[in-house]
């Protein structure tokens, strides 16, 4: 190690590398929605120890005494490497593979079962918390968004496949409540995205071609915050990628929370270990889309704020904290410094 000599005085230097391509987005304050608060707390915590973090991408030839993987990587480093997991198995297969989980000196998932065996260290996808909104119905005239890309599981999993179930819930509503549902996010001026490689190959040749079918009506456009919109309508329509997971929890219902907006959750199968059931509708508990919307549009306006309450006094909860940036800049930095005094001379 380059730097390690005179441990923990001398400064070291980290890598942090993307498996999707560049790792910049996720150390630069500007990236929308509040994405790289979580590592940027990280970053801030390892120069607590005196020590830089910087993106794989702007080393300019220095090399790292360290790497951070986001997301498993093929790649291996001379260096002490760690892992964190955000994508589940099914979106990045190479996160629930033993062996190349064991290369690592470190990984960090909230992933139960990769703990359970002794493979990780538990996490939560972090998220800035805020206080929530407790407003009514009295700003909010849209009824019912989603927001999300036009993306597909890159394996055939139709069981757990919640981008299907997206594209499913966005025809229904669109056939039967157009006034009352709107879609935002990038992609969707496209055919939905099919699963593999067969998805992204026709999504290629549809780019070349003149846009004659409007796919989806209620499509409104990509945004550049999700909360504008989240904070117009009373509810939105939370799908994680993959359904029936344990502790699955991402940014997406969080980004309502903030909001004041009463999610339609689907994903994690044990949500409500960590969540309160008062905070968000359940959508494996309706039959139907049908039963979904006579539901939605039917709640009183004093259960509604019930629901905003709920919100608020969760997000200020000590059991919210477990998915606070500080929490998961803590635990990684604490655990890979704890890995890095062992090469201490």
């Amino acid at each position: 190690m380059s730097a390690v000599s005179g441990f923990p005085s001398a400064a070291l230097l980290g890598a942090l590398s993307y498996s999707g391509g560049s790792a910049a987005a996720f150390l630069d304050a500007s990236t929308r929605d509040g994405l790289s608060r979580p590592w940027l707390a990280l970053r801030d915590a390892l120069r607590a120890a005196g020590w830089e973090l910087l993106a794989a991408d702007d080393l300019h030839g220095r090399k790292p005494d360290f790497v951070i993987h986001v997301n498993v990587h093929a790649t291996q480093h001379a260096v002490p490497t760690f892992a964190i997991l955000t994508e589940c198995g099914l979106v990045h297969p190479p996160n629930v593979d033993e062996h190349r989980l064991r290369r690592y000196q470190g990984v960090f998932t909230w992933m139960p079962e990769l703990v359970e065996k002794g493979l990780a260290i538990k996490i939560q996808l972090a998220h800035p918390l805020g206080k929530g909104i407790v407003d009514g119905y009295g700003e909010r005239p849209q009824l019912l968004v989603m927001i999300a890309a036009n993306k597909a599981l890159p394996v055939w999993r139709p069981a757990k496949d919640l981008y299907r179930e997206r594209v499913r819930a966005i025809r229904w509503f669109e056939r039967h409540a157009p006034e009352d549902f709107a879609l935002y996010g990038p992609g969707w001026d496209l055919s939905p995205r099919l699963p593999t490689r067969l998805g992204g190959v026709i999504h290629r040749i549809e780019r070349r071609l003149p846009r004659l079918v409007r796919w989806f009506p209620s499509w409104r456009g990509a945004i550049p915050a999700k909360a504008p919109v989240l904070e117009r309508a009373r509810f939105s329509l939370v799908y994680e990628n993959v359904a029936g997971l344990r502790g699955y929890i991402t940014e997406k219902i969080f980004d309502a929370f903030c909001a004041g907006n009463v999610p339609v959750y689907w994903g994690a199968e044990d949500v409500t270990d960590y969540i309160p059931e008062d905070c968000f509708i359940d959508r494996r508990r309706f039959a139907s889309y049908a039963d979904l919307y006579d539901h939605l549009r039917t709640m009183p306006e004093d259960r509604y704020l019930a629901y905003q309450r709920a919100i608020a006094d969760f997000l200020q909860s000590e059991a919210a904290q477990r998915f606070s940036v500080e929490q998961f800049a803590g635990t990684v930095a604490g655990g890979i410094i704890s890995v890095l005094k062992r090469y201490a001379p």
